[in-house]
């Protein structure tokens, strides 16, 4: 839910052999990118509207209130929505569409071209993203080019993190509700929910400027991970 509260979206990011591609095969993915605007600067003043958006979302009976239930009816529904994406994904599919020569590897210029390709049925210019730091990891051997034992490696890794990362963010989401509960009634209103939020911008607000920065926000993401482990 802190991921929530200060406007970012899920961090379910598949780095493995589907997101090493996500960008140049134009295919339905698993996983996403990051939210907006954690890309952007925040004003502490818009804090609260962004949580009363939210907030209506969560409040599926509309009763001023969100439970511990509908925390969990949306992880619910947001775990299926993963798995049914997940089911959809053939890495051997993906490879032979990458692999376009049919030499049974990758090189960087497939890779590439299956980026530009991409970005152009898009309408977006062929440089707008590249592949190569994904290309890098994914050549576990650094010889140039990605083999199907890497790819097959890198998508068994994916799956693995798709559990982890739904595990962790309901552990998340469970604490995190508990902790905006300020008068621990099993429920909580719009209004702790919004003096959560707050107190955790200010606390990533490092300068104290009523301003959250990318910077600000990747610096104080060690402090706010050590705290969800206390």
């Amino acid at each position: 839910m802190r991921s929530i509260l200060l406007g970012g979206a899920a961090v379910l990011s598949l780095t493995a052999a589907a997101a090493a591609f996500a960008q140049a095969v134009p295919a339905a993915q698993p996983g996403h990118r990051p939210h907006a605007r954690m890309t952007q600067t925040e004003l502490r003043t818009d804090v609260q509207g962004h949580v009363a958006k939210m907030f209506g979302k969560l409040d599926a009976n509309k009763d001023g209130f969100v439970t511990q239930a509908e925390v969990d009816a949306i992880q619910t529904r947001r775990e299926a929505k993963v798995e049914q994406r997940a089911a959809r994904f053939d890495p051997a599919k993906m490879f032979a569409r990458l692999d376009t020569n049919k030499d049974g590897k990758i090189t960087q210029a497939e890779a590439d071209a299956a980026q530009a390709a991409r970005a152009q049925a898009k309408g977006k210019p062929a440089t707008a993203h590249t592949s190569s730091g994904l290309f890098a990891r994914l050549d576990s051997n650094k010889d140039g080019v990605v083999t199907k034992a890497e790819f097959d490696t890198a998508a068994a890794q994916m799956h693995v993190r798709i559990e982890q990362a739904g595990a962790r963010r309901g552990d998340r989401a469970d604490h995190m509700l508990a902790t905006a509960d300020a008068n621990k009634d099993g429920k909580v209103s719009q209004a702790e929910m919004q003096q959560m939020a707050l107190q955790h911008f200010d606390a990533a607000d490092l300068n104290h400027d009523g301003k959250l920065t990318p910077d600000e926000r990747k610096q104080a993401r060690p402090a706010g991970k050590a705290r969800g482990k206390a």
